[in-house]
């Protein structure tokens, strides 16, 4: 990796908010889910740092605040990607051939807040738990196939996943709530956890890492919700500390203690 004059360095952990990771001027993260609350926040603490940020979302027409931020900030790039649209991920993957990504961070989800999150076995929405697995777990799964040899480019390499303690068979809450989520979640992990077996021989790092209970939508009201800033500036020490020792671990955003499977 290109080494930071004497200098720069200096001036930048002077300042670069604390716990961020400094990057040289070819580090590059690509984010999926950029438009709003963690992802966004993952935006702009990496751009802080001085990354290249690869910003995607969804829906231009909703990623109005992510779009001023960018125009702010010149080493951040917006672009369209629904993960779940094959289309996008050819044309995404076809623009960036060539370019190393440091850290892919699969930060895109679905939570089917109203539709059975909150409700019992009976209440459970069927077509909100297919979105579930289609955006959760394949639709992940399909931005890892399309940007896996960019990662492999880095030398440092690093693929993370936020997944949730709903999807822990040892730490999930001891109700019965968030099937779907859960559901999903917990698919994402296996998927993660069978990755690592490969990606050991490229020399990949693959986690899943838990963002705790943010006051997003979903988080809102929860006891023990901490802000979205507060669980970023967290999540972003977990990751730039990450070593081959942590691949195919389900991560806590805290101190990055394991979480059990």
């Amino acid at each position: 990796m290109k080494k930071i004059p004497l200098l720069l360095l200096s001036y930048l952990c002077i300042s670069a908010p604390e716990g961020y990771a400094l990057a040289s001027e070819k580090s590059t993260v690509l984010i999926t889910g950029s438009n709003r609350n963690i992802g966004l926040e993952f935006v702009k603490q990496f751009s802080k740092a001085g990354w290249r940020v690869i910003a995607t979302t969804r829906s231009i027409d909703s990623a109005d605040e992510l779009i001023e931020f960018s125009k702010q900030n010149q080493n951040v790039i917006v672009e369209q990607l629904d993960i779940t649209n094959d289309q996008h991920l050819k044309n995404l993957k076809k623009k960036y051939e060539d370019d190393a990504i440091d850290i892919l961070l699969n930060n895109a989800a679905y939570t089917p807040r109203y539709f059975s999150s909150f409700r019992g076995i009976g209440g459970v929405d069927i077509e909100a738990t297919r979105k579930s697995f289609e955006i959760n777990s394949i639709g992940t799964m399909k931005v890892i196939q399309t940007f896996i040899d960019n990662v492999e480019q880095s030398e440092n390499g690093k693929i993370v996943n936020l997944s949730t303690k709903a999807a822990s068979f040892d730490e999930r809450p001891k109700i019965p709530m968030m099937y779907s989520y859960a559901m999903s979640k917990a698919a994402l992990n296996s998927m993660i956890k069978t990755l690592s077996f490969e990606t050991i021989e490229k020399e990949i790092i693959v986690v899943a890492l838990s963002p705790g209970i943010v006051n997003t939508t979903l988080g809102m009201g929860l006891m023990g919700a901490i802000d979205i800033d507060e669980s970023v500036s967290k999540m972003m020490v977990v990751i730039d500390n990450l070593t081959m020792d942590y691949n195919g671990l389900f991560l806590d955003y805290e101190d990055g203690r394991i979480i059990g499977w």
